[in-house]
């Protein structure tokens, strides 16, 4: 792997916020910060291509990310009132967040994948839909103590509720309605159910959204009303990248890199190295649940030390992959989990 955004590797190595970049012909890096997070910053990218101006994963919505936003238009050239188009590879706040300030103040169209459903957020009582997450946390063997950190609270899901919902869809293989040059879809589910990452073939870059980061593996949770095997999806989906290893890719956290192809092998091995850790967990455990295998697994801070958002996160990719060796046929009973059947 050749890492081609030095600067930005340098900035995430000193823990700062990279530079505004020109990364291409019309095309910008637009660091957003993400208040109170690990990953730091939102990589938002900027497309310029005649009369329009494209925002895509315009990041989480914070006083300080709207200034950072403004601020990398400006180095652009252009303003919030030029935005003609915002695109979000996938409805996490991080990346759609910030859309429905964007579009409220520039007029702009939302695009979001066609699969990416607003599942956890589809309930009617916020209070109800919290304790029903307790109790799902209860069955993976989360301790009585570690709830308030572990289940969605009613401000997180209100949170949800308030973004953005798209004015159009966008399916494998459509072109992004932007002047001049393709940007083409292509379906990438397992980080989220509807993911989507865009090929340039002109400038020949790869945006890659939370699907291929140069140095971690992306979260792929088991999560309420989503993808019931999301790891399958996820593997499958690392299939299909493989042909362009040229091109620049540009992910929405750390720092732009090339090869393609060497990264996605990478991934789908460090996947499939992490589900035969837990297969060693469940050998090992009496009665596994899912906090028993994750509290065991090995995670870069330590298990110990995760809490709150970091430590669902946790949890729900332990059962992501619990669900993955299920339906591959390994043949281990853990609470909370959806049965095989429904999940092929």
């Amino acid at each position: 792997m050749q890492i081609t955004g030095t600067r930005q590797r340098e900035a995430w190595l000193n823990k700062l916020q990279p530079p505004v970049e020109n990364v291409g012909e019309g095309l910008w890096s637009i660091p957003v910060v993400f208040p109170g997070n690990p990953m730091r910053y939102t990589l938002s990218y900027l497309v310029i291509s005649g009369p329009d101006c494209l925002v895509i994963d315009p990041g989480f919505d914070s006083p300080q990310g709207r200034l950072d936003l403004e601020a990398g238009l400006r180095a652009a050239g252009v303003g919030i009132p030029d935005v003609s188009g915002i695109v979000a590879t996938h409805f996490h706040t991080d990346h759609l967040g910030m859309a429905s300030w964007l579009r409220k103040r520039s007029g702009a169209w939302l695009a979001l994948g066609q699969a990416e459903q607003r599942h956890i957020s589809v309930f009617d009582d916020p209070a109800v839909e919290s304790e029903t997450d307790r109790n799902r946390m209860r069955s993976w063997g989360v301790p009585e103590g570690r709830l308030d950190e572990a289940a969605m609270s009613v401000d997180q899901l209100m949170h949800l509720k308030q973004l953005a919902d798209p004015d159009l869809r966008l399916g494998d293989g459509d072109a992004v309605p932007i002047c001049g040059r393709p940007l083409t879809v292509i379906e990438t589910p397992g980080h989220t159910p509807g993911h989507i990452c865009l090929r340039d073939p002109g400038r020949e870059v790869f945006i890659s959204g939370d699907h291929v980061l140069p140095r971690i593996s992306p979260n792929v949770s088991l999560e309420i009303r989503g993808d019931a095997d999301p790891l399958r999806s996820c593997i499958k989906s690392l299939g299909r990248l493989e042909a362009d290893t040229h091109f620049e890719v540009l992910p929405a956290h750390e720092y732009r890199f090339r090869g393609l192809r060497d990264r996605v092998l990478a991934l789908q091995s460090m996947n499939l190295e992490r589900s035969q850790e837990v297969v060693r967990e469940l050998e090992a455990q009496r009665n596994p649940t899912v906090w028993s295998v994750a509290s065991r697994l090995t995670w870069s801070r330590g298990f110990d030390s995760l809490g709150n958002l970091q430590l669902r996160l946790a949890l729900s990719e332990t059962a992501a992959h619990l669900q993955y060796l299920r339906t591959s046929g390994v043949n281990h009973t853990v609470e909370g989990l959806p049965t095989a059947e429904l999940a092929v």
